[in-house]
């Protein structure tokens, strides 16, 4: 780890950002289905790979972008 290979703060900021977006669709999503907003079974499937998946992989991307730049 080199300080140029630092990111910035706004960009770490930006990741953070998009971890915890990610963590509310996760929290909405029960919600969703059992409202009734996601009708079909393609829906249900489809949003809840998009919300899960997306959050497991930004933590994993945030882990190692951490691991390897530092905070």
């Amino acid at each position: 780890m080199s300080i140029k290979n630092k990111k910035s703060p706004f960009l770490r900021g930006v990741d953070i950002f998009a971890l915890l977006l990610n963590l509310m669709f996760c929290i909405l999503y029960p919600g969703w289905v059992k409202e009734g907003y996601l009708n079909t079974w393609y829906l249900k499937i489809a949003v809840g790979i998009a919300a899960y998946g997306g959050f497991i992989g930004t933590l994993i991307w945030l882990y190692r972008d951490i691991k390897k730049r530092g905070w």
